[in-house]
């Protein structure tokens, strides 16, 4: 009985020791994700919301500004609805 109570703090100790190193990790990239943010080096997807890198963004071009996206999916839905959109105004 002594062993399998040993054996189960030995289990527990360890599952609580990589547990708090995940979330120590989860933690540290979700600031430096926050400083890349602040720093212009991500932006917001205007379609799913999520931030993308600028380097590995897919773009597309509206008017004189350039738009960045994370999939070639959401490049597509947005174009799709600027398509519809001037096609209803005209």
């Amino acid at each position: 009985m002594g062993k399998f109570l040993f054996f189960a703090a030995a289990v527990f100790f360890l599952w609580k020791m990589f547990q708090g190193d995940a979330n120590k990790r989860k933690q540290e990239t979700k600031k430096e994700h926050e400083i890349l943010i602040a720093k212009g080096e991500m932006v917001k997807d205007p379609v799913c919301g999520s931030y993308v890198s600028l380097d590995n963004s897919v773009q597309a071009r509206d008017g004189d500004k350039i738009l960045h996206f994370c999939s070639y999916e959401c490049r597509d839905k947005y174009l799709k609805q600027v398509e519809s959109s001037k096609n209803s105004e005209g």
